[in-house]
């Protein structure tokens, strides 16, 4: 291979690079399926004595937004973790029209007693995160709202539930030698932020540039930071 072909081989890898690294620099969307789809975003955060940072979910210790839809269902969000500069993000795509009703927040923890009954071929799906879907060896615990916040979700737009924090405090955590050791203690966990006005994540998220994202950027009524 001659040294021309190779220099064009080089860069082509190379904007193969840059161009699969931006696409995973956003979170996964589907497209819209119609154009009355909607979709419902959030900002989350853990308070940590008054500072805001970013909760990280595990499959032993992980957090969700409780919402029930229209038909009176619990609607599954999607999570991104890793924005820059930016703490949490809940968001759930191709929604209906309707009413949407945030009543708190899940935290889902992984029991250690019932892990026995898993044998290797399963080890993978014990180390996801997947709050919404019911594992038989995670236990699903209400954070409530003191206030639930409904958003009238119309046809064809991005709109959000606006800004939250969460303080809590494990059973054990870590340190702890009990099955539920990432259980939280309720008494000492609340929701110590609910800014349901606050229009932050849907001005962060329009930034992002996917094909996917650009479909829904559109309904994004908000500008650009």
């Amino acid at each position: 291979m001659n040294m021309k072909r190779t220099s064009l081989l080089i860069a082509a890898m190379l904007l193969f690079g840059v161009l699969t690294g931006f696409a995973q620099f956003f979170p996964k969307v589907n497209k819209p399926t119609s154009t009355d789809m909607s979709l419902l975003v959030l900002q989350f955060s853990r308070d940590d004595e008054g500072k805001m940072g970013r909760i990280t979910n595990f499959n032993f210790s992980g957090w969700a937004p409780a919402v029930m839809g229209p038909d009176g269902n619990v609607v599954p969000f999607r999570n991104f973790d890793a924005g820059a500069d930016f703490t949490n993000i809940y968001y759930a795509e191709n929604l209906p029209a309707g009413d949407y009703t945030l009543i708190g927040f899940y935290h889902v923890y992984s029991d250690y007693s019932k892990f026995d009954q898993f044998q290797r071929p399963v080890a993978d799906k014990i180390a996801r995160y997947a709050p919404f879907e019911n594992l038989p060896y995670q236990v699903k615990q209400l954070i409530p709202l003191k206030e639930a916040v409904t958003v009238a979700l119309v046809p064809d737009k991005v709109m959000t539930f606006g800004s939250y924090a969460v303080k809590f405090k494990w059973k054990g955590g870590p340190g702890g030698t009990t099955d539920d050791r990432y259980k939280v203690i309720e008494e000492e966990t609340s929701i110590t932020l609910a800014e349901s006005q606050s229009e932050v994540v849907l001005r962060y998220i329009k930034t992002w540039a996917t094909s996917a994202w650009k479909l829904w950027n559109a309904k994004n009524q908000v500008a650009a930071p």
